[in-house]
C-alpha cells in the first residue's frame, strides 16, 4: 500500500486544528483555542518529518503546508490576541494583527521559493504564532506589551536572522 498520503493528512490535521482554534476563540474559549494551536503545531512537525523519512516531499505538500500554516499560526493566534487581549487598544491590536498576518504570509512565500537550507531565514510562522498564542493568555500583561510583542514577532518572521531548523536534528539509535 502506498502511504505517501500520510504527510498531507497531517497537514490537513494542522489546518483543521487551526480552524477549530478560530471557532473556539470566537466562542470565547481562549485556553481551549490555545490547545488547538498546540495540536496544529504537532501536526505541522509531523507532516514535514514524515515527508522527509518517507521520501515523499512535493511542491503540492509544500504549498498545502503553507496554506495550513497561515490559518493555524497566522489567523488563529492573531484572532486570539485581538479578541482576548485588545483591551482599550482595540484598533491598535487590529493593526498589529494585520501586520502579523502580512509578515507571516510574506515569510511563508519566501520560504516556498527558497532553496533548501540547514537553517531558516527569519522566524518560522509556526514558532511566532505559537509564541503569540501563549503570550496572549497571560493575564498580567498590558495590551500595549502584547501589541509590541506581536510587532516584534512580525518583524522577526521577515527578518534575515537565521533560526535553527528542526529538520537537521538527527535521530540516533
Amino acid at each position: 500500500m502506498n502511504w505517501k498520503f500520510v504527510p498531507n493528512t497531517c497537514t490537513f490535521g494542522n489546518l483543521s486544528a487551526g480552524a477549530v482554534s478560530l471557532l473556539l476563540t470566537i466562542q470565547e474559549q481562549y485556553r481551549l483555542a490555545l490547545i488547538f494551536i498546540a495540536i496544529a503545531a504537532l501536526f505541522d512537525v509531523f507532516d514535514g518529518f514524515l515527508a522527509r523519512i518517507m521520501h515523499c516531499s512535493s511542491d503540492f505538500g509544500k504549498q498545502l503546508d503553507s496554506l495550513a500554516d497561515i490559518v493555524s499560526f497566522g489567523v488563529a493566534p492573531a484572532f486570539l490576541v485581538l479578541l482576548h487581549q485588545s483591551g482599550e487598544f482595540h484598533w491598535l491590536s487590529a493593526l498589529a494583527a494585520i501586520v502579523f498576518l502580512v509578515c507571516g504570509a510574506s515569510r511563508l512565500a519566501r520560504f516556498n521559493i527558497s532553496i533548501s537550507s540547514p537553517q531558516f531565514t527569519g522566524m518560522p510562522i509556526t514558532c511566532a504564532g505559537t509564541l503569540l498564542a501563549c503570550l496572549s493568555l497571560t493575564d498580567n500583561l498590558k495590551p500595549s506589551v502584547i501589541i509590541a510583542f506581536t510587532v516584534v514577532l512580525s518583524f522577526l518572521m521577515v527578518s534575515r536572522i537565521p533560526f535553527p531548523s528542526l529538520k537537521n536534528i538527527s535521530i540516533r539509535k
